[in-house]
């Protein structure tokens, strides 16, 4: 068989770094030229304001910029993001590791119950929308035919009203993303060496003991990955939003992304929805960082604590 060395390049040898090489540089010219130019055009729009009747755009600098951060729509729609990704985080979080510990266990038809659980991630935010909007329908949907013959809600209950509709999308967005962070657990789970559960029951560790003293300390870096992706997916949530509620009723579920279409689709302000667009990267990244850094200085604490627990005595 041939080897990669003997792989040839305008007639030459390439050895496994050259190989490895154009590889790695193929990939990050493929995102430079989908990822890097969009983002590059769209902090040229950000500066400048566009005039659509006129068809001119005049250099502005960081004026629209200054004039998102102030903008009130701006800063509301922020707000209903971080209350909706704090939401999503934190019922999705407690649902994924739950389902996890489930299809860890030992049962039959395990892996038929595993495929299924990935369902709901499988299909699209728009699908998912069009479930729940034929479940919690005021009149034909499925929560009201089973809730109003038993007396507990009234007929023609709108369950989308103004006080629980971002509620609701939190919840049709934990159930659609839950199984994607429960088979991040899954795979932790399942490195978790068996003797130390046996070693923790000898000790006479119970089961919530033998969770935080064995089960979490392996899933930490687990936990990182599934809160970081979670958190900027849900403050990112566009998809979902706008098929379900359209920002509605009202503006009460108008979240940042919803509001960066508005400026852009609606008002033809593009340097404003580019600027405000930036505002949303920015948090979003602020966001993924703080939990890195959280976890890195609970290692260093841990370790510190380990050192001197392992330390000769005086």
């Amino acid at each position: 068989m041939a080897s990669i060395r003997q792989m040839t390049l305008r007639g030459g040898y390439m050895t496994d770094g050259q190989f490895a090489f154009a590889i790695v540089a193929a990939v990050l010219a493929f995102h430079l030229l989908i990822i890097g130019a969009p983002l590059a055009y769209s902090f040229w729009l950000s500066l400048h304001e566009t005039n659509i009747i006129l068809r001119s755009q005049e250099y502005v600098g960081f004026d629209l910029w200054q004039e998102a951060l102030e903008n009130e729509d701006v800063i509301d729609a922020t707000w209903r993001s971080l209350w909706f990704a704090a939401m999503v985080t934190v019922f999705s979080f407690v649902l994924s590791l739950a389902i996890a510990l489930v299809l860890d266990m030992e049962f039959p038809f395990r892996g038929l119950l595993r495929a299924l659980v990935l369902m709901p991630w499988a299909i699209s935010e728009i699908v998912t929308a069009g479930l729940w909007t034929m479940m919690i329908d005021p009149g034909w949907g499925v929560f009201n035919g089973i809730l109003v013959p038993l007396g507990i809600v009234e007929e023609g209950f709108v369950w989308l009203n103004e006080d629980w509709a971002l509620f609701w999308v939190a919840v049709a967005f934990v159930w659609h993303i839950a199984p994607l962070g429960a088979f991040f657990f899954l795979a932790a789970l399942q490195s978790i060496p068996k003797a130390l559960y046996g070693a923790a029951r000898i000790d006479g560790a119970g089961p919530i003991a033998r969770f935080w003293y064995v089960t979490l300390p392996h899933i930490r870096y687990a936990v990182l990955i599934v809160l970081v992706v979670m958190t900027v997916d849900a403050f990112r949530q566009f998809d979902l939003v706008f098929a379900f509620t359209a920002g509605g009723p009202g503006t009460v579920t108008l979240v940042l992304p919803m509001q960066i279409y508005r400026f852009n689709f609606n008002l033809s302000q593009y340097g404003l929805a580019s600027a405000t667009s930036f505002i949303l990267i920015i948090i979003a990244t602020i966001l993924a960082c703080a939990y890195f850094f959280l976890l890195s200085r609970r290692r260093h604490v841990t370790r510190a604590v380990d050192e001197v627990k392992a330390a000769p005595a005086a």
